[in-house]
């Protein structure tokens, strides 16, 4: 089997002077008859990749000139700097109406979500522009601005891309463990304007990507959309304008794991402290039991409606680490174990906890002014290898991956 060659960034889509403000338009992914995207060590190109929307730190629209703040507007990408408007969410919320910014995003059976459980699938993830470092060990937090470019060189090895970049981590089915490198260059994600910070990123949706396949979400804090009295805080919400996952199964799941919270506080956008500083940050979510806009334990004891997610970073003087989370840790939580079943995410040969951030995702003090301080995960996704067979070798192939070739969400 042949290798699929992709397509990558061309002439043709260079940006003259006299177009340099204008948005490249978005062009359909269209793979090679026959191409099918299997689970290897191989890794997809985002060209290769259909259906691709993400979320921005601000939120912002490609009309016009492109790059207009518009909240929770998500937008679709083709992978080589063509860019649309998808869905947006604005005033789908019954109990909230407020026009806050989108964070993660996902669909509510995200492609390859068990075989990155496995790991066999490839991880996708960015991280934040905004992170708390620390300049001595005695010294209280500031803030530091990460380069929306790469490279970015971490304590583990390799270097990854940039805020406004997205990364991968390979399988450590097919690969050595903590194997990352840079999936989307900003460029490719949207050639004008520059992306600055991916918040949220979807994969795998119909094309083209404007059909709001990415129909989960958080918002930027989740504690605000709680009411004195009324509602409680939701973490995680459905397109339909419902809430899927509350704030306190959120901070069930977390604590159960970090312990208390105690002095850490949410620094950005302002100084939030106890259980409200908890904030999902990046999901990939698996729902198959009962109603897709409900989190369902599974009646028969079987595992349940399922989730991967990240909060945002907690710095806490205080702890000797400098972090109550260090926004790194990605959390696998069960309807059927609920909250206090929760566990870390393995993947890449590791485990995705706070140990693992502590000592291979610190920054390079270069990149922060001398400062220490690890990166925080803004958003997930997954993906696998895609081959083009050879016409003998088909039907074989075909019937050998019966279980994975058919619709875009089985896995």
């Amino acid at each position: 089997m042949k290798s699929l060659v992709s397509s990558v960034l061309s002439a043709g889509l260079a940006i003259t002077a006299a177009t340099a403000n204008a948005t490249i338009p978005y062009t359909p992914v269209v793979n090679p008859p026959g191409a099918i995207p299997v689970i290897g060590p191989g890794l997809l190109k985002p060209a290769e990749v259909f259906g691709k929307e993400y979320s921005h730190d601000r939120d912002h629209s490609t009309a016009g000139v492109g790059g207009l703040p518009d909240p929770q507007q998500v937008v679709a990408w083709d992978g080589v700097g063509g860019t649309t408007d998808g869905v947006d969410y604005t005033g789908s919320r019954p109990n909230y109406s407020p026009d806050d910014q989108v964070d993660a995003i996902a669909n509510h059976n995200d492609a390859l979500f068990r075989s990155l459980r496995a790991d066999r699938a490839h991880l996708i993830f960015s991280h934040d522009n905004m992170i708390s470092v620390y300049d001595s060990p005695a010294g209280g937090f500031r803030p530091a601005t990460i380069p929306s470019a790469g490279p970015i060189f971490l304590s583990g090895g390799a270097p990854i891309g940039g805020a406004g970049e997205l990364s991968y981590e390979l399988a450590g089915a097919f690969a050595p463990p903590s194997t990352h490198g840079v999936w989307a260059v900003q460029g490719a994600i949207n050639g004008m304007p520059l992306p600055d910070d991916i918040d949220g990123v979807e994969l795998w949706g119909p094309e083209p990507g404007i059909t709001g396949d990415a129909d989960k979400y958080s918002l930027d804090v989740d504690f605000f959309s709680g009411v004195v009295g009324g509602p409680p805080a939701t973490s995680v919400w459905n397109a339909s304008g419902t809430p899927y996952l509350s704030h306190a199964t959120i901070v069930t799941a977390v604590t159960s794991l970090l312990g208390p919270v105690g002095s850490g506080v949410l620094p950005f956008p302002t100084f939030i402290d106890g259980n409200n500083a908890i904030n999902v940050d990046a999901l990939m979510v698996r729902d198959v039991v009962g109603d897709i806009d409900t989190f369902d334990r599974d009646p028969t004891g079987a595992p349940g409606d399922q989730v991967i997610f990240s909060i945002r970073q907690i710095p806490d003087p205080s702890d000797p680490d400098g972090y109550y989370a260090t926004g790194s840790e990605l959390f696998v939580l069960d309807a059927s174990l609920g909250g206090l079943g929760a566990s870390f995410l393995s993947h890449g040969g590791h485990v995705w906890d706070q140990a693992y951030a502590l000592s291979s995702l610190v920054i390079s003090p270069n990149l922060v002014d001398g400062g220490y301080g690890v990166i925080d995960i803004n958003a997930i996704e997954a993906v696998g290898a895609l081959v083009v067979p050879e016409p003998a070798s088909l039907a074989l192939l075909a019937l050998a991956l019966g279980a994975v070739i058919g619709p875009r969400r089985r896995d």
